[in-house]
């Protein structure tokens, strides 16, 4: 990415407004968008990302509803549940083929089922898209199936990394965009003030 163009994404984000570069609209399709542990506050910002990139695949790794955290306070649960089905319905009003919720521990898997018309939901998985094998998870496990990519979320550790050749990508630190026909991967990063809606900060190791 060039400087002119990382200047440009950061004006934007300063103004919290969506700024897609051009080489994301060149990548070959179909695309896959992967996020995870996501704050209400960004709920906006991520339905206008996916809207103009328009991503066939969407792979949630977990904590749906990450500013509240419902295993901790579970009198939450009512706000969660508004929450959660407000994303879901607003999530699968978007063009996307297929949806991918992966339930966190601050998630109710019953609930994302309840809620979600075109959607798969799983605790963990290991799935195909259009010939690339994905394990997905909340947490990072070291003993895990082998695939080509292996996507989780719920802290900063361990980051995002390549072992024997299967790439590894923690959701918390930024928005991953793959095409499935080149397997290129891009990155977008999250809404500034994100990590203080999730209450986490990097130095913390999860929540």
């Amino acid at each position: 990415m060039s400087f002119r163009t990382k200047l440009t994404q950061n004006i934007y984000l300063f103004m919290n407004r969506v700024y897609i570069p051009e080489e994301f609209f060149q990548m070959n399709r179909p695309i896959v968008m992967h996020i995870s542990d996501t704050p209400e506050e960004i709920y906006p910002y991520l339905y206008q990302l996916i809207k103009r990139l328009k991503p066939e695949y969407i792979i949630h790794t977990g904590d749906i509803v990450d500013n509240l955290k419902l295993e901790n306070v579970p009198k939450l649960e009512e706000d969660y549940h508004r929450a959660l089905e407000g994303f879901i319905e607003n999530l699968e009003a978007l063009e996307v083929q297929r949806i991918y919720y992966i339930s966190g521990n601050h998630d109710q898997t019953e609930k994302i089922k309840a809620f979600t018309d075109k959607g798969r939901v799983l605790e963990d998985g290991l799935i195909e898209i259009e010939g690339a094998t994905f394990y997905l998870n909340h947490f990072f496990i070291k003993a895990s199936p082998r695939a080509d990519y292996y996507l989780y979320g719920h802290s900063f550790q361990p980051k995002s990394h390549e072992i024997q050749g299967e790439r590894r990508f923690n959701g918390l630190e930024a928005i991953r965009v793959i095409s499935l026909q080149d397997r290129e991967m891009k990155s977008l990063p999250y809404p500034l003030g994100t990590n203080g809606f999730r209450k986490m900060e990097q130095n913390y190791r999860s929540l």
